[in-house]
């Protein structure tokens, strides 16, 4: 049998080797076939029909983009980029394809009603440029419109101020009660007393406001050369530089549609803030030539209280860079409650912030030096009587001390009173004082100078954060 065998497997394996050749054979044959112009054009459409459609961009903004404000001094760098409130023989606006129109409006119901019409119309507005503070107080009226934060123009410095009987009544505000308050509700300068008074332990809950001018404790109030309230000034806003940023607002549907027209808008809209900086009579003077403008020197005095946003601000804002702990979504959902716990609002806050931040990112992207550090600015100086050492002291909870809690606390109020000192202690325990202020320091890259710690702790508090005033 053994005979037999090699001769079996060599005709199993050549019939093996035949079957492969002409079934491989005839597979090449049929593949080598040519296809007729009619079976070719069949595949060619079945392969278009298998391609994905390409997206249709939006269409081009064939019409004025237009700008509204709450207030003449905040459209200054558009009308100096512009050539004017509409474009001027010079208009960097024109000149990079957008037709732009800059209007003021009177009241925070004209903003609304400007937005509402849309900037299709004359009256309308594309977009409204406010305080995050006003934004928010007027944000149920407007929700329909989803309008969305896509833009710091910059921050309030010293047009909000926080006036009391006594000059250290923040440190001596009662635990439980009611505080009255005279301010408006949903005007920036209560929110700034709203936010001071919180810190020191007086939720918004427990704050009664009376009308303007009533002979209480506290008073917010709006800051001119031409009026000054009775009583001692405690805080402005310049003593907390990034917590009130006036924003440009845009409503869901135009952002979606119009992106680049936005970044034009945008970046055209910073180089006229370099301009205003290089020589702010100017700009004043061409605000004050529009029609209906108030006085050079008004205009003046506004711009005088108003800190005109970078990019790199920007991007720190939204929280695109940096590492500090005060960003607009924070500041958003702080403002949200002091304004529901007030009854100015009365909707829970948006689970989503409603920031866009795709025009400051687009800006940073195509900006070469978006990351480079801003020349220090100087401090606002005050003209009012000296105020004591201590401004606000911010005690821990009581109970056993949460230092992550604690150490993020103190890089929140680092941010918030940017340009004052903060004086850090803990009951008994100075060495844990200075190891929670290195670490915050460390953690938000805060400057070596703004924090310093105390051997003792105030009055009743476990741990405390001490604001301490420029003087």
């Amino acid at each position: 049998m053994r005979r037999f065998v090699p001769g079996i497997l060599f005709v199993m394996l050549a019939a093996f080797g035949a079957s492969l050749y002409f079934r491989y054979d005839g597979d090449a044959a049929i593949a080598a076939k040519p296809a007729t112009p009619a079976e070719k054009a069949e595949v060619a459409a079945a392969k278009d029909k298998a391609k994905p459609a390409a997206p249709v961009p939006p269409p081009a903004l064939r019409r004025t983009l237009r700008t509204v404000a709450l207030g003449w001094e905040f459209l200054t760098p558009g009308v100096i980029a512009n050539g004017g409130s509409t474009p001027g023989a010079v208009s960097s606006y024109k000149m990079a394809g957008v037709d732009a129109s800059f209007l003021n409006a009177p009241s925070m119901e004209d903003v609304e009603s400007a937005l509402a019409k849309g900037g299709a119309v004359s009256g309308g507005a594309d977009i409204a440029i406010m305080p995050l503070s006003s934004y928010i107080a007027s944000y149920e009226k407007l929700r329909a419109l989803a309008p969305e934060v896509i833009f710091v123009v910059g921050w309030s410095r010293g047009r909000e101020a926080l006036y009391g009987t006594d000059a250290r009544t923040l440190t001596k505000l009662s635990a439980n009660g009611t505080v009255k308050l005279a301010g408006a509700a949903g005007q920036p300068e209560t929110f700034l007393a709203l936010f001071v008074l919180d810190l020191a332990g007086v939720p918004a809950s427990r704050v009664e406001l009376a009308p303007k001018g009533a002979k209480v404790p506290l008073a917010a109030t709006f800051r001119t050369t031409k009026e000054k309230p009775p009583g001692k000034l405690l805080v402005t806003s310049a003593d907390l530089p990034h917590l009130m940023p006036i924003v440009a607002v845009a409503p869901h549907g135009f952002i979606k549609a119009h992106a680049t027209e936005l970044e034009t808008w945008g970046r055209i809209w910073l180089t006229g803030v370099t301009r205003l900086q290089s020589d702010v009579p100017d700009g004043g003077r061409q605000v004050a030539s529009i029609a209906g403008a108030p006085p050079v020197l008004t205009i003046i005095e506004a711009l005088g209280q108003i800190e005109f946003a970078s990019l790199r601000e920007n991007a720190a804002a939204a929280g695109l860079s940096g590492r500090g702990a005060l960003r607009l979504d924070e500041i958003f959902r702080i403002t949200w409650r002091l304004w529901r716990d007030t009854g100015v609002i009365t909707t829970p806050a948006p689970e989503i912030v409603p920031l866009h931040t795709g025009l400051i990112a687009s800006l940073v992207r195509t900006e070469p030096n978006a990351g480079a550090a801003d020349a220090p600015r100087p401090r606002t100086p005050t003209t009012d009587a000296k105020r004591p050492e201590v401004l606000l002291v911010v005690k821990a909870p009581t109970g056993k001390l949460d230092a992550e809690a604690f150490v993020t606390r103190i890089g929140f109020l680092a941010g918030v009173f940017d340009r004052l000192g903060l004086r850090i202690s803990v009951k008994d325990d100075p060495k844990t004082a200075t190891l929670l202020m290195e670490m915050a320091r460390d953690r938000f890259g805060l400057r070596p100078t703004q924090l310093s710690s105390a051997k003792r702790a105030p009055s009743g508090a476990s741990a405390a954060i001490e604001v301490l005033s420029t003087n």
